[in-house]
């Protein structure tokens, strides 16, 4: 079991859509002439308020929802489901507890995609800001894995 400080995830809502026609490659033509905007959204911010001992592959559930744009965020789970396809930002800060160990990744669904691993001297931190190319569907989460093999 590892004493988590303070947490921060926020999700920065929807980065990219296409306003228009998606090609077979991915590209997005416009349609000329129109001011054509999407007014659906999804964005969330939510912290921990207290040091929080997390077990070994344990996904964090954040205690304080700051903002939930449409609900897509569920912290019973503490896990984040896309509403639309899109790309969408991620950041998470994470501090530790005085001279504990901390690593987490951030998960899409079962695939690991980044990690932050704060040093266990002091109280230290670090930040992961990662952009994803979700489905509608996708889930998105951050898990406490300390004890497995670095990513490469």
């Amino acid at each position: 079991m590892y004493t988590m400080g303070a947490v921060c995830f926020i999700v920065v809502a929807l980065v990219v859509s296409c306003y228009g026609h998606k090609t077979d490659s991915g590209s997005c033509t416009p349609k000329l002439g129109t001011n054509q905007r999407d007014e659906t959204f999804s964005a969330f911010a939510a912290s921990l308020t207290a040091p929080k001992t997390l077990g070994t592959g344990e996904i964090v559930k954040f205690d304080k929802v700051w903002t939930n744009v449409n609900n897509d965020y569920d912290s019973s789970t503490g896990v984040y489901t896309a509403p639309k396809p899109g790309v969408y930002q991620f950041l998470c800060t994470v501090m530790t507890h005085y001279n504990k160990t901390l690593r987490v990744l951030l998960w899409k669904n079962d695939m690991k995609t980044v990690a932050v691993y704060p040093g266990s001297s002091g109280h230290n931190t670090g930040t992961i800001n990662m952009i994803l190319e979700l489905k509608k569907g996708d889930k998105v989460y951050i898990k406490q894995t300390h004890r497995e093999i670095h990513l490469q």
